[in-house]
């Protein structure tokens, strides 16, 4: 089991609500499908013997996390869920989903405008008639518009956590390229009893609204919500997080 994957899942954990959003989102869907589903967490909690659940993520090691945490469900649970290696930029199943869906700032690890209207076209034609294709992202609408953005480096760790024995502080810097709109964020893992650390890199390219609308358009989905917080809230240049739902056309 590669580390560097389980200092991941143990560092990102999600968003207050998120899972209950999706949970919510998804009552009465017999068929949902989650892009880029990580170490399970969010497909997991979407497996409750009464859909049937894919899972669909590109890292083999990422996916041996989301196996041990599905050998955790129920036999009922199991029988419905599956996961499938690869990639959601480009990917075409045999079924068809109530439900696509891309949680937890996915989205902004796709680098380049095409490969997320890549993303939103594959997500189309995996819907059913009348599905929703849903996603969230932090909204970056602030940090665009700040003129005091900059460059940033905690000094503190963000968390401590426990991997195989060892104690780990976590550290976070960050690196804003505003004409590019990226944002490279390095996790720097730093063992408590002086042993050799680890860093990993999540490179992001951030999306506004206009150019998700613009995606949405190209990919021929329709708008139908945007929130500003996974209470349904509205959305606001100022909201902490960018959620939307859409449909095809």
């Amino acid at each position: 089991m590669s580390s560097e994957a389980e200092l991941y899942a143990l560092t990102h954990r999600g968003n207050p609500g998120d899972l209950e959003f999706y949970q919510r989102l998804c009552r009465g869907a017999r068929t949902v499908l989650e892009l880029g589903s990580g170490y399970g967490r969010v497909l997991a909690g979407l497996s409750d013997g009464s859909r049937s659940v894919v899972g669909l993520e590109c890292d083999a090691a990422v996916i041996a996390l989301a196996r041990r945490r599905l050998r955790a469900l129920s036999p009922a649970q199991r029988r419905l869920a599956r996961l499938v290696q690869g990639d959601f930029r480009h990917f075409e199943l045999a079924e068809r989903f109530d439900r696509v869906l891309l949680p937890y700032n996915a989205l902004y690890c796709l680098l380049r405008k095409r490969d997320a209207l890549a993303c939103f076209r594959s997500a189309r034609l995996a819907l059913k008639p009348r599905g929703v294709f849903a996603f969230d992202v932090w909204n970056a609408a602030p940090l665009d518009r700040s003129a005091r953005a900059r460059n940033a480096h905690e000094s503190e760790p963000i968390v401590c956590l426990a991997h195989r024995g060892r104690m780990y502080d976590v550290f976070e810097r960050s690196r804003l390229n505003r004409a590019r709109k990226r944002v490279d964020v390095t996790y720097g893992y730093r063992p408590r009893d002086g042993g050799q650390g680890l860093e990993v890199a999540i490179p992001q390219r951030y999306f506004l609204v206009s150019e998700i609308d613009e995606l949405l358009q190209r990919a021929g989905l329709v708008l139908a919500a945007r929130y500003g917080d996974f209470r349904g809230g509205r959305y606001t240049a100022n909201a902490p997080h960018q959620i939307v739902l859409a449909r095809t056309g």
